[in-house]
């Protein structure tokens, strides 16, 4: 399974995320909501799931504990948040 284009999405959100300069968990949810995340919602496969759900979560995790700016942080908390809500 080729988890690429699911973590370059989750890279563009938080990059997103971090360009709009906020820091609160609606202004994440809405950048979450107008992105669709296409490839999270519409491919995510039905064998292996939690594979994948891993997957995901390790690489939102390495953008929490990352040595980048606050708000590229504060994204990865958030988008780990919303992935687990989903």
């Amino acid at each position: 399974m080729d988890l690429f284009p699911f973590k370059q999405d989750i890279d563009d959100l938080i990059d997103e995320f971090v360009k709009a300069e906020s820091t609160t968990l609606a202004d994440m949810k809405r950048v979450w909501l107008s992105r669709k995340f296409s490839y999270i919602y519409e491919a995510r496969p039905s064998t292996n799931l939690s594979f994948f759900l891993q997957s995901l979560y390790a690489h939102t995790i390495r953008h929490m504990v990352s040595t980048a700016s606050f708000s590229q942080r504060l994204g990865g908390i958030y988008c780990l948040y919303c992935l687990h809500e989903t």
